[in-house]
């Protein structure tokens, strides 16, 4: 071991692989995928509505063909990560909270996506690439909280990886790359439905025959297992959907197939275009900028390469279908963190001293600074200075107090301390910026994750006041009415409660002798005579939501 560290007292990212240079990759990859995926209760959004929805498939009374959020069909996606999650929840009940359970399905998922798009590293510039763009795609921005989160929408972004590998993987394993990508469209279709035609199958079809180094050695075979590996994603669970319960699948059936026959219906009517363009400059930062500088190191030269085509042609399509096909918002864009990774990683080793330099140096100064201030807010909370600090900090979660806890202590510390080693014993170049950038992120969301969990908890979570509302149900109550009810809210009631409420803005007809609201602190409303006010609360962090249950 002395040997070992003394042959390479100082780190040379240069692209040779090490075992000292594996493990610390291996070890940034677990330090950043694991924190968060336990030790926490559902948070909203996506948190909340998908912990209703595996709830549901564990405990309710329907099947498993058809996820529902409180009783009611939830369209919005097909059912593959809820299937993982609630399999995962049962398979570790005796060993972890319903909700953490759940929350390792974002985990296996995360993975996943990490191993396929290390493989389309290898596919498109071989074995160097592998591990920068897989420092690239978890240094990302715009990635970290959203991958720790449940969200069917990463089962969709590994599913997208997979599809995408198998195309630069099928030019020489024409087998490997057809079971890759069918497998990962199968994937995408069971996490995002028809969006998976319009966003993939426009890749899968035009990248061999813009890009005809990417053509299968094998294409007969490429081809006959990539629909071989796709088939049964695309054909099994509707075809059970249909026999086991009509209704559902007449529910499903439209929403799956009506918008593919008619083309007027492909555009969102509520598209912004040049949406992804704006979000991609933080969103993907630093994958954005490093894409970027491959494209301008290699000029009209890198154009000509078919690696640096077939990430345009892959980005060019995905910010077309997502641009006109989508409604705005910053989940949609996780596929497009992929080609920028990969196209990153690609000229990465031709960086420029200088922007390498000014990357470096971004990036210790910005995880620096947040590294400082994560640590000084955390000593604050435990020793009640510096005041105005703790002042602050009063104001976003009045009454909150914070515990020492030794472990947690010690780690952090570690982490820290581990960080600063790896800057001070690595030698100048465009990887090592990369490294420290992707380490400073781990670095930082581990110590929101172990010093600071408690209080996000404490400000995020609804646990609480669902407790709290518990208390004030009458024994015997019956139904429960509700109005202004958001899908998180549905969700987490079931969750906590075991409560399905009858929601009055479906035109539901009730006497149930209890109505729960949900409104915002600016809300008027007039209370029907007959109606008093029993209970009402909300979240200890959440100045806008209140809940309101009144007793007839």
């Amino acid at each position: 071991m002395r040997t070992l560290l003394s042959s390479e007292k100082n780190l040379n990212f240069d692209g040779k692989a090490t075992p000292l240079k594996t493990a610390l990759f291996l070890l940034v990859c677990l330090a950043w995928l694991l924190p968060g995926l336990t030790g926490h209760t559902p948070w909203k959004y996506d948190e909340a509505v998908s912990q209703g929805i595996v709830h549901s498939l564990v405990h309710g009374h329907g099947h498993w063909l058809a996820p529902d959020l409180a009783g009611e069909t939830y369209l919005a996606h097909p059912p593959l990560y809820y299937w993982v999650a609630a399999g995962l929840v049962q398979l570790l009940q005796s060993l972890l909270p319903a909700h953490d359970a759940a929350r390792l399905a974002s985990g296996l998922f995360m993975a996943l996506t990490m191993a396929g798009t290390a493989l389309a590293a290898h596919g498109l510039f071989g074995p160097r690439g592998m591990r920068l763009s897989v420092l690239v795609l978890i240094g990302s921005v715009g990635l970290v909280i959203r991958a720790h989160e449940m969200s069917a929408d990463l089962a969709w972004l590994c599913g997208v990886a997979w599809t995408l590998a198998g195309i630069p993987v099928g030019r020489t394993r024409p087998a490997l790359g057809g079971l890759l990508g069918g497998l990962g469209f199968g994937m995408a279709f069971l996490s995002q439905g028809t969006l998976a035609f319009g966003l993939l199958l426009p890749i899968v079809l035009l990248a061999p025959l813009l890009v005809p180094a990417y053509r299968p050695s094998k294409p007969v075979l490429h081809i006959l297992l990539w629909v071989l590996a796709a088939l049964p994603a695309l054909l099994i669970w509707p075809l059970l959907l249909k026999t086991r319960d009509p209704a559902q699948f007449d529910l499903w059936w439209p929403v799956l197939t009506h918008s593919i026959p008619h083309p007027q219906l492909w555009l969102a009517p509520d598209a912004i275009p040049t949406y992804y363009l704006g979000a991609m400059a933080w969103f993907a930062w630093p994958a954005a900028p490093l894409a970027l500088g491959t494209l301008w190191t290699g000029r009209l030269k890198g154009l000509a390469q078919p690696p640096i085509r077939f990430l345009l042609l892959t980005l060019a399509i995905m910010l077309l279908v997502l641009g006109f096909c989508t409604t705005p918002r910053e989940s949609n864009a996780l596929p497009l963190l992929l080609p920028l990774s990969l196209l990153a990683a690609g000229g990465l080793d031709s960086l420029r001293r200088g922007a390498s330099s000014a990357l470096d140096w971004f990036g210790m100064l910005t995880f620096g600074l947040v590294t400082a201030l994560l640590w000084l807010g955390w000593i604050a909370l435990l020793t009640g200075q510096p005041a105005p600090v703790v002042a602050f900090l009063e104001t976003q979660l009045p009454g909150y107090h914070t515990k020492f806890h030794p472990a947690v202590f010690g780690l952090s510390l570690v982490l820290t301390l581990l960080w600063v080693v790896t800057i001070l014993r690595s030698r100048p170049s465009p990887r090592r910026a990369l490294v420290n950038w992707t380490v400073g992120m781990t670095v930082s969301w581990m110590l929101v994750m172990t010093l600071w969990l408690p209080y996000v908890e404490a400000s995020r979570s609804y646990e609480g006041m669902m407790h709290s509302l518990a208390r004030a149900i009458p024994p015997h109550a019956g139904c429960i009415a509700s109005s202004g009810l958001g899908e998180p809210q549905r969700g987490l009631l079931y969750y906590f409660l075991d409560v399905r409420t009858q929601r009055l803005e479906l035109g539901t007809r009730t006497h149930c002798r209890l109505w729960l609201v949900q409104s915002t602190t600016r809300d008027r409303f007039l209370v029907p005579s007959g109606w008093h006010l029993i209970w009402s609360g909300s979240r200890s962090g959440d100045r806008t939501e209140r809940f309101q249950l009144f007793e007839y």
